[in-house]
């Protein structure tokens, strides 16, 4: 059976489809699966599926991120129905999907919200630089977690943001890293398709750093702390398996460290005994479901309730799909 992995962009960028990437790899242990991976330019995507359906004969096709190419996408999942398409991402509207489609969703934010409460013990000046994309739902809620990770391990600590935009370049990023180096930060994180700019800076500049999507630590040996990782593997796997034997399987799967759909990058040289022991404590709390990241009282950064006292908001919550605030102690910069 032919399996194909279509990405957003180059599967070796040390970031977002790196980790698809990897976890691809691990379907080649699997019996009788034959692995098709293709690169799509923008405007190109729907295309390229079509190549990987038609020339290619996968009968299990895997889009990374689909954006707004995601309606013709299932308009050509329901005209091919001898092949699954399997899509990284929330689905919009669960009624209205062909039956030979899945989704994947993994909660980056638990992650993130671990990395902020390392970097929190960290930061000895008490502030952080975060480069991000662009401010839309799914970033903020990682903005925010690894935000209040942070505050978690001093209320004191501020968190400095800048939106660079979908598009930015490499070179556009690492500039944006320095600003927030020169600025004051002397931690640097990232919400973005890829991080290694970010963490590159900051070894640059002697100040430590926390990676994202994939492991990050040879790019700052030194000041490396720890990141937010994927952990499709599993996902992966476990799915196609199933497909492959033509067995019943689940067509949307969603979790966090609950699920193994996430983790943290082994802790650098830099992390201490205490903000270890209190990374693994809250780690195990969110993945046995005892905790939430955004669990009230939560204030926004100017000033008002967003999330009231006794109220948890979890991963998949239809709230969370909302956001449009940054909660107390985030500033938005200029880059």
């Amino acid at each position: 059976m032919g399996v194909g992995v279509l990405y957003c962009g180059d599967r070796g960028d040390f970031g977002f489809n790196q980790a698809h990437a990897e976890a691809a790899r691990a379907l080649t242990g699997l019996p009788g699966l034959r692995l098709e991976e293709r690169e799509h330019a923008a405007g190109t995507l729907a295309a390229t599926a079509e190549e990987l359906v038609g020339p290619e004969g996968c009968r299990i096709v895997i889009v990374t991120a689909a954006g707004d190419a995601l309606p013709g996408l299932l308009a050509q999942a329901d005209a091919h129905r001898d092949t699954v398409f399997l899509f990284s991402g929330a689905p919009l509207d669960r009624d209205r999907l062909p039956i030979n489609t899945g989704f994947f969703e993994g909660y980056l934010e638990e992650a993130q919200h671990i990395s902020g409460l390392v970097a929190g013990y960290a930061s000895r000046g008490k502030t952080i630089g975060l480069v991000a994309s662009h401010p839309a739902p799914d970033v903020l809620r990682c903005v925010n977690a690894f935000a209040l990770g942070a505050r978690r391990a001093d209320s004191a600590t501020a968190l400095r943001v800048v939106f660079v935009g979908e598009a930015a370049t490499p070179r556009q990023v690492a500039e944006a890293a320095r600003a927030l180096a020169d600025g004051g930060a002397d931690v640097l994180a990232a919400q973005l398709d890829g991080a290694r700019p970010v963490c590159e800076v900051a070894e640059a500049h002697g100040i430590l750093c926390c990676g994202l999507h994939t492991d990050l630590s040879a790019f700052a040996p030194q000041g490396f702390l720890t990141g937010a990782e994927w952990a499709w593997e599993k996902a992966y796997a476990e799915t196609v398996a199933l497909i492959a034997a033509g067995k019943p399987w689940k067509h949307l799967r969603q979790g966090g460290f609950d699920q193994g759909f996430v983790r943290n990058t082994a802790y650098g040289p830099a992390v201490g005994v205490e903000a270890r022991a209190h990374a693994d404590a809250a780690r195990m709390q969110l993945a046995n479901g005892n905790a939430a990241v955004f669990r009230g009282p939560i204030q926004d950064n100017t000033g008002r309730t967003v999330v009231a006292k006794g109220k948890a908001l979890r991963g998949g919550d239809a709230e969370l799909g909302r956001m449009v605030w940054l909660a107390d102690g985030v500033t938005e910069v200029g880059r």
